[in-house]
């Protein structure tokens, strides 16, 4: 996992509970006491109302608004830094004018040194179900770690979702940094790994009986046990933590999590930017739409 030394935090409205901002305080925490020295924490409050723009008022008063509305927050988000500051951690805080949250933060991470975006989910039915996340998810450059409101155990149960469907290098890639970076969070909050994957049948081909299915399944977990134990091995991650659920990805993605009571969801991403980044890939949408705990993303 790459050295964590600068984290971009998108802040919550005041009025919410900073989750993010939490997360990324006991992250930084964690990783000093392991004396790697925690990351420079970069507090971004985003500021918008659309009166400013109201025609109504004249240019005076809009100007007189916006003035007033950015100072307030960058009042409340110096308490912020001071808070972190106060458990030995670096930080500041700038509050930023804009509408559009996440392609400001993409754009961002494209043109500094970030290494992590920490944000909270605002959960409704599904975990990422705002523009924002999906944003985010598809065309950050720098991995996402989205925050949900559950609590971590003292002992987080880190589960590494992998792929072990696609050979070529970038899922190689992508699944060796999704171990890395899950054996390196358990670690720093001693914690234990488990890793996941679907093993899924055509169900064209069953339809029509063109294959055996069963005999198609056990063939596939087979294929994924060894290749799941490989990858595991330098990590001496036992036997007893891999899983290989039968069914849809995202069902047995997210059905596994919710078995483990999973406090973190590791998972590699594919999206792109331009148009290819509307899609992220048919398996990472399943797990992402249905996900219940803090999700990991990760890019090759």
């Amino acid at each position: 996992m790459k050295a964590l030394k600068h984290a971009l935090v998108v802040m919550d409205k005041p009025k919410h509970d900073q989750i993010a901002f939490q997360r990324a305080l006991a992250l930084g925490k964690a990783l000093e006491t392991a004396g790697e020295g925690a990351p420079e924490l970069q507090l971004k409050a985003f500021v918008y109302n659309p009166a400013v723009t109201d025609s109504s008022l004249d240019v005076r008063d809009q100007t007189t608004l916006k003035r007033t509305l950015t100072q307030t927050r960058k009042t409340w988000l110096a308490e912020q830094v001071a808070k972190a500051e106060a458990q030995g951690l670096k930080a500041k805080g700038d509050a930023v004018w804009t509408e559009a949250l996440a392609r400001w933060t993409c754009d961002a991470v494209d043109s500094s040194a970030v290494d992590l975006v920490v944000k909270t989910v605002h959960k409704s039915k599904t975990l990422t179900h705002t523009p924002a996340d999906w944003t985010l998810l598809r065309q950050c450059p720098a991995p996402v770690l989205l925050c949900t409101r559950k609590r971590w155990a003292k002992a987080p149960k880190v589960l590494v979702a992998l792929d072990l469907k696609r050979k070529d290098r970038n899922h190689a890639r992508l699944n060796k940094k999704a171990m890395e970076a899950g054996c390196k969070i358990a670690s720093l909050f001693g914690g234990e790994v488990h890793l996941v994957y679907t093993i899924t049948v055509s169900s064209v081909l069953s339809d029509l009986d063109i294959v055996d299915a069963r005999k198609v399944q056990k063939a596939a977990a087979t294929q994924a046990k060894e290749a799941m134990e490989a990858l595991a091995a330098p990590y001496g991650i036992p036997k007893a933590n891999m899983h290989l659920p039968l069914g849809k990805v995202g069902q047995g993605v997210n059905n596994t999590a919710a078995k483990l009571k999973a406090d973190l969801l590791v998972m590699g991403t594919t999206g792109k930017t331009g148009l290819k980044g509307l899609v992220l890939g048919n398996a990472a949408e399943k797990v992402l739409t249905r996900a219940q705990c803090d999700i990991l993303a990760l890019k090759p």
